[in-house]
């Protein structure tokens, strides 16, 4: 990938041992010609098969009619050897994406087909037998049918365009040179490639917040360079390169719109989604748009919620806001998203985005999706999962994943959500009764799963290599959520650092143990969060600890710790249904680890193994460094088994968050002190 790192996609010889049978079946190659995707699919084997293989195979240019070791790409009707192998009734019922890989013998020769129903799930199918050979899976009884399981798997980039900076930009500056399009840099097609070969369809190139939140009311005069000016014509034409390039790997481009766009693009007086001016010309960008970009995913938006203009400007709903923008996009198959993060009306954030949008369901058109982040609050580093998860069923929705690590350590700690992400998706919702976990949902055409990103111009790509893991992670669950995290994670390291069994082992074990250790030194567990500064300049904000700037989310006071969210308090606990909202609502039913966001308790007050509440705060924030410290051994063990590069980047990564690590038990556990005035019982806090 030039001067930047390859992350998985990096392609080194397979050992001897698979190595002939890799050979035999992929000496001559033929990958169908009819679309843009297979030009990307032809030109990642050119990339692959000589270094995994160690020799040139013969890409042919017309499909043989023999050949020995012969792979085949593309559809039962390109070639007579694929419909001889896959029956064209079984390809056809594919879904979109999903493929077919089998090992077939024809004219008497070893070879192997890659076929699908779409050209991208060609693209898809052929990233995952690359990843067989690399990861050396066996190749030879090869009967693999995948299809994903969500319709809609998308990536919101944070960028703000033409400043080359990107909103939680941990992997430096953007990657996109907005002001440079039509002209295309390298970077942009080994990006799409990334995100290509772990499934994802959709990209939203731009940040949420498209205005600057300080001037963000409809009569304000706005910023000269915000996002809101990629709707100008001239920035449309110049982004239909863009979107060529993504094209070529399957993925829809999309972009978020601001809510005020007819004011701010359009010149209008209004925005008020009723007046007939405003919705013509929605109407008419949309109509310009699908112009110049014929296959445009559609918008997403940010409205009314942290002073992005919306539909509250005028005295209307969300329903009238998302419905006149979808209106414009329909009858070109386009879709809004429309997020659902809003808060400022209520005491208690958590409970605003269920007031608001429940009673709503059912009223939003048929391409609206309404994006909900995992959480209530905002993707902190253990949260409960978000009430409104099967609540609306006459909507579609989309999970809403950060995969930057705004709240986790930034682009500096190890800090791998994947565990968190499990969690999430086996959370039993009791939307239709027991057995109706999170990732049961979001199965119609409208909804699906994503992804808040931010890769940069690092060498990396996001500011420490282990958080590629990330990246990679989140494709993989969103395209299937069942699959087992172990295999997922062993997958990524063996692709990225090779396959030599103590550095897979040891990676994996401290990516698996990496989240709960994070959650212990930031938070004190138990349910806490929102511990961070909000304010400091060094790597933004939410990186250092300061927790007397949210009283309101932690409830500390001398008497004890933790919010009311329970019937005698903001009544969150009941937005869930039965049993969840009843074990919820119960002090001794409730799991420890979500107890304090939904009760504030004494600081005495025993938990199930008769340790104090202040007790487990003190042992988790110092358990937490212990274990970072251990995880900092660990990597150190495998010095001289992994590049110097990316051994010396990561371990000094991991001396920064140890460091930080007792920072924040230092700050958390005085500050549980000053307010309990309750000594740690191993005398580490606390009176001498």
């Amino acid at each position: 990938m030039n001067q930047y790192d390859s992350c998985w996609l990096r392609y080194e010889r397979v050992p001897d041992g698979r190595l002939d049978s890799y050979r035999r079946r992929c000496r001559h190659a033929y990958i169908a010609e009819k679309a843009p995707e297979l030009s990307a699919v032809r030109d990642e084997l050119r990339r692959a098969l000589p270094d995994l293989l160690g020799s040139d195979p013969h890409l042919w240019q017309h499909p043989p009619t023999t050949a020995d070791g012969f792979l085949a790409i593309g559809t039962p009707d390109d070639m007579a050897m694929i419909a001889e192998s896959v029956p064209t009734d079984v390809v056809d019922d594919l879904a979109d994406g999903g493929y077919l890989l089998k090992s077939v013998t024809w004219n008497g020769q070893d070879c192997l087909v890659v076929t699908a129903s779409t050209d991208r799930g060609l693209v898809y199918g052929t990233f995952h037998l690359l990843r067989l050979l690399n990861t050396h899976e066996p190749v030879d009884d090869l009967d693999v049918r995948e299809e994903p399981a969500y319709e809609n798997r998308l990536l919101n980039q944070w960028d703000t365009p033409f400043h080359r900076s990107v909103e939680r930009g941990y992997g430096g500056e953007s990657i996109f040179d907005w002001e440079r399009l039509p002209d295309l840099r390298p970077r942009y097609e080994d990006y799409a490639r990334l995100l290509a070969s772990v499934g994802v369809n959709g990209i939203v190139f731009n940040n949420v917040n498209t205005t600057k939140p300080e001037r963000a009311s409809a009569n304000a005069a706005f910023d000269a360079f915000e996002g809101w000016q990629l709707l100008e014509s001239h920035r449309l034409e110049a982004f239909t390169s863009l979107a060529s390039v993504f094209r070529r790997y399957g993925i829809r481009p999309y972009l978020s719109v601001n809510f005020a766009a007819p004011m701010l693009v359009g010149d209008l007086d209004t925005a008020d989604p009723l007046d007939e001016e405003v919705q013509a010309w929605w109407r008419e960008k949309a109509d310009e748009i699908y112009e110049l970009v014929p296959d445009f995913g559609g918008f997403l938006v940010k409205a009314d919620s942290e002073g992005q203009p919306g539909p509250y400007d005028y005295g209307r709903d969300h329903v009238d806001g998302a419905n006149a923008i979808a209106r414009a996009l329909e009858p070109h198959g386009g879709r809004v998203w429309w997020r659902a993060f809003v808060y400022g009306t209520h005491e208690d954030r958590a409970v605003q985005a269920y007031d608001t949008f429940e009673p709503l369901d059912g009223d939003f058109d048929d391409n609206v999706t309404v994006q909900i982040k995992n959480g209530p609050i905002d993707f902190q580093p253990r949260e409960p999962v978000s009430t409104l998860f099967g609540a609306m069923p006459e909507t579609d929705l989309g999970l809403e994943l950060q995969i930057t690590q705004e709240y986790t350590g930034q682009g500096v700690h190890a800090t791998y959500h994947l565990p968190m992400w499990e969690e999430i998706f086996d959370f039993d919702t009791h939307a239709d009764g027991p057995g109706s976990p999170v990732h049961s949902l979001f199965r119609d055409d409208g909804e699906g799963v994503v992804g808040v990103g931010s890769v940069g111009e690092d060498h990396s790509w996001t500011g420490t290599y282990l958080a590629q893991a990330n990246l990679y992670a989140f494709g993989r669950v969103a395209w299937d959520p069942e699959a087992s995290a172990e295999a997922v994670t062993e997958e990524w390291v063996r692709q990225t650092f090779g396959g030599d069994e103590e550095v897979v082992d040891t990676v994996t074990r401290i990516l698996h143990d990496s989240w709960e250790a994070c959650i212990d030194y930031e938070t004190g567990g138990l349910g806490l969060m929102h511990m961070m500064h909000n304010g400091e300049e060094y790597l933004e904000n939410h990186y250092y600890p300061s927790p007397e700037e949210w009283p309101g989310y932690h409830g500390a006071t001398e008497e004890g710790i933790g919010v009311d969210r329970t019937s005698t308090g903001s009544g969150y606990a009941g937005q869930y249904r039965d049993p969840v909202a009843e074990r919820y609502e119960s002090v001794e039913d409730c799991p420890e680890e979500l107890l304090l966001f939904f009760h504030h308790l004494p600081w005495t007050h025993e938990l199930a193994d008769g340790t104090t509440v202040v007790q487990r705060l003190y042992d988790n924030c110092f358990a937490g460094v212990e274990e970072t410290k251990r995880l900092r051994d660990e990597w150190q063990s495998l010095e001289g088994e992994i590049d110097e590069r990316r051994f010396r980047h990561v371990a000094e990564r991991f001396e920064e968050q140890v460091a930080q690590a007792e920072r924040w038990r230092d700050v958390l556990t005085d500050y549980f002190y000053d307010y309990s005035s309750v000594a740690d019982e191993q005398g580490r806090v606390g009176d001498d």
